[in-house]
């Protein structure tokens, strides 16, 4: 492809700016130019095009429809230069890793271990990244992430850490405590849900037909369901163990001596690589020894 056949590549960024402001005072306040300059390329790659980017209002901005295609255009091609440049950097410059958890694994685990990290992974520098929903390799910067689950992810390598087992687990000041008398009666106690990690978990051990006796409490958290417990509000599914320390420090109690083994655990996982690096060598070894170091729970 000729290059001369498409338009000049400075106009795209100039371009990309004022598309997504719909203004030329904003794309010249994040370009540190001046409204007329980014007027005049719009102009210029208007005239380039042989049509109109924008329509031009009293005192607004909007987009033609070939504005609005060029637009999307050139959001993908800013878009694969970040990116590009985020890789540029982790090959050239100063080493780094990003691994993305879940913000109770982040917190309660890999915070409290960051210093070690360096014991792995000697001059790399690593940055956690907390969300609920799983990582889009193919179009974020992300080098690892923890994610819950039955490790049925394809196109990515996992590696187990802990399998998992649950519990009703529930604060010592909640009201309701000397009414627990058998887990199938967990019905007549106010539930707390976590999303996404457990929805719905109470009919687990409930017969068919039971009538709940509160409403629900419903959590877009499992850290934040694990607190509302913490309170006293009502009864949460514990995961373990990774809420081990929770319950040997009593900031949270097991109405019940028994554990429920389920077919999900948490893993490690990342892009399928032919060779593994250092850094990715060290980052798993770290993750490793941490959900290896996971105090037992008391007996």
């Amino acid at each position: 492809m000729s290059y001369r056949s498409v338009p000049p590549i400075q106009y795209v960024p100039v371009f990309e700016a004022a598309a997504r402001h719909l203004s030329f005072k904003l794309a010249a306040q994040e370009l540190c130019v001046t409204a007329p300059a980014i007027a005049q390329q719009v102009k210029a790659f208007e005239h380039w095009l042989g049509r109109p980017l924008f329509n031009r209002h009293t005192r607004a901005l909007s987009l033609t429809p070939e504005g609005l295609y060029y637009y999307e255009l050139a959001q993908k091609t800013m878009k694969s230069h970040c990116l590009g440049h985020l890789d540029y950097q982790k090959q050239f410059e100063k080493k780094s890793l990003t691994v993305s958890a879940p913000y109770f694994v982040a917190q309660e685990l890999l915070m409290p271990n960051y210093l070690k990290f360096s014991d792995y992974c000697p001059g790399t520098e690593l940055r956690i990244e907390t969300r609920m929903s799983y990582v889009d390799f193919d179009s974020e910067t992300i080098d690892a992430a923890v994610r819950f689950g039955d490790g049925q992810w394809p196109n990515l390598e996992c590696h187990l850490l802990a399998n998992a087992t649950v519990a009703p687990v529930c604060g010592f000041n909640y009201e309701f405590n000397d009414e627990f008398s058998e887990i199938a009666r967990l019905y007549e106690h106010r539930l707390i849900y976590a999303e996404p990690e457990m929805s719905d978990w109470g009919k687990t051990f409930w017969p068919t037909g039971s009538i709940q006796k509160f409403d629900n409490i419903i959590c877009d958290s499992y850290i934040a369901a694990i607190n509302a417990a913490a309170d006293g509000l009502g009864v949460a599914m514990g995961i373990f163990p990774t809420l081990n320390s929770w319950i040997n420090n009593k900031r949270l109690m097991m109405p019940f001596e028994h554990q429920i083994e389920i077919d999900r655990g948490y893993w490690l996982v990342s892009p399928k690589q032919e060779k593994e690096t250092e850094e990715m060598t060290g980052l798993t070894r770290w993750i490793e020894d941490i959900f290896k170091n996971i105090p037992a729970l008391d007996e």
